[in-house]
């Protein structure tokens, strides 16, 4: 194997049509400028998941304006949609890694096959989720700690946002699968545009129209099918090198192994991070009533938009980790995993301090509401304290997902918001209160990314040791030709 590769290679700049900037072909994952690869490939992605934090936030911002009741049914609806969205991750990461893997074999019509296949899996739990909120929405929320004043919001809103649970699972899967082929510029716009598009209905729909909630909700909903429809318009131009179609719906052992193997931990993984989210909430509900809720949920959403750049640049730096392994470059492997640290690691450092410096400023863009702000300045400092460590468990989870060892990526995936995090919630509120509730994070945060550096660790020493004995067959393969060509001369 041919492991003699430059990490920024020279090579003579090529000239794009100004169309290319809207529907750019997918870029050549195997190009020798890994670090330039890297960032082509991360950066659209970074910037289409920053702008999706950022809905969140505006979101929150609007909904804000309608008292601390409001902001709390918004918080009450986000566990629920994070375990719908559990499966949507876990099929799209999983058919992600597995794609990537495929093109670097060469194996397009596989690759094929698993897009489509994953895209089919997607579309009946949507429709199934839908049918069960609707169903059984108060005790729903009883059970995720709804407070009398909270509930009749949180009712109004995720009562219409149901509806768009199958649109929110099959724009996930597409984005995914986008990602996985090197199309982030496409993914990127798409999720721009559903952006620019819910920002405009917010305003219209919750105070023009004066529905509220509800129109939150709704707006959600319309941006979310503009996205699926330009993701129906890539796939259906073939704007990119995969097919999705009929032909290709062949549900096989060795199409779905890979994707389940990778993605059930993934799913798990954010399904716990639901759970947890309601352990948060209910806790916070026992020692502070709505103000502990919305305080608790400001500080997550600030969380969540730190942490989404962070998860945009591993899935686009995964696309060029999965094809390297899959054509067998160890080398490459740990060389796009040194740098990925790197730009993780200081952009998570830099993000703290930012928040940890001005955390009173920042709350004060969600809510004026004394109490609130009090229990979030709280939670904002205890949470960001460590998250400096987010770029370690990240870069070790999607090196794992990409090497497809789906047992040691489930430990890294579950570890920060469920085995180390759940019980802490449990234990700690009883004997501290509140500050039982706050601490739980952190210290999760803190044991996970020493269970991150341990096993990065190892798996870098292997690839390595499989870098070096291709080298060793590679010299030890040229010398005997030369020997050989001597001979014969």
């Amino acid at each position: 194997m041919n492991e003699s590769f430059p990490v920024d290679a020279p090579r003579a700049p090529e000239q794009a049509p100004a169309s290319d900037l809207f529907l750019p072909k997918p870029v050549d994952l195997g190009d020798p400028r890994l670090r330039s690869l890297i960032m082509r490939l991360a950066l659209p992605s970074v910037f289409g998941l920053s702008i999706n934090a950022l809905h969140q936030v505006v979101n929150a911002a609007f909904v804000g304006a309608l008292g601390a009741e409001a902001i709390a049914a918004v918080t009450l609806a986000l566990p629920i949609f994070i375990f719908i969205s559990a499966v949507g991750h876990g099929l799209g990461v999983g058919a992600a890694a597995s794609i990537g893997r495929l093109l670097g074999a060469n194996e397009p019509e596989e690759a094929n096959a698993t897009a489509t296949v994953a895209l089919a899996l997607a579309a009946p739990f949507g429709v199934a989720c839908a049918a069960a909120l609707l169903l059984w929405l108060t005790p729903i929320l009883e059970l995720f700690g709804a407070t009398p004043t909270s509930a009749p919001f949180a009712r109004a809103y995720i009562g219409v946002l149901a509806f768009g649970a199958p649109f929110m699972l099959l724009q996930i899967l597409c984005d995914f699968i986008a990602i996985a082929e090197g199309n982030t510029r496409f993914s990127m716009w798409t999720l721009v545009g559903a952006f620019t598009l819910n920002i405009i209905l917010d305003p219209i729909l919750i105070f023009g129209f004066h529905l509220g909630v509800a129109g939150a909700a709704a707006a959600t909903i319309a941006s979310e099918l503009a996205a699926l429809a330009a993701f129906a318009f890539y796939f259906a131009n073939r704007v990119g090198r995969l097919r999705i179609g009929a032909k290709w719906l062949r549900p096989r052992f060795a199409i779905l192994r890979p994707i389940f193997s990778v993605g059930a931990p993934t799913s798990l993984s954010t399904a716990l991070a639901a759970v947890s989210f309601v352990l948060i909430y209910r806790a916070a509900a026992n020692h502070g009533g709505d103000a502990a809720i919305a305080g608790a949920g400001i500080a997550l959403r600030l969380l969540t938009f730190g942490e989404l750049p962070l998860v945009g640049f591993c899935l686009g730096a995964q696309a060029v980790l999965s094809y390297a392994f899959g054509a067998g470059q160890p080398a490459r492997v740990v060389a796009a995993t040194r740098f990925m640290l790197v730009v993780t690691t200081t952009f998570a450092a830099a993000y703290s301090l930012v928040i940890l410096a001005f955390p009173h400023t920042v709350i004060s863009l969600f809510t004026d509401d004394a109490p609130t702000r009090a229990m979030a300045v709280q939670a904002v400092v205890a949470f960001h304290a460590v998250f400096a460590l987010s770029g370690l468990q990240l870069v070790t989870l999607v090196l794992l997902q990409s090497l497809d060892e789906g047992r040691l990526a489930g430990a890294v995936g579950l570890a920060p918001q469920g085995y180390l995090l759940i019980p802490l919630l449990v234990a700690l509120p009883p004997a501290f209160g509140m500050t039982g509730v706050i601490l739980s994070q952190p210290i999760a945060m803190a044991l996970t990314a020493v269970l991150s550096a341990v096993l990065l660790w190892r798996r870098i020493g292997s690839l390595r040791r499989e870098a070096a004995e291709d080298k060793g067959g590679a010299d030890q393969a040229s010398a005997q030709s030369g020997s050989t060509l001597m001979a014969e001369a």
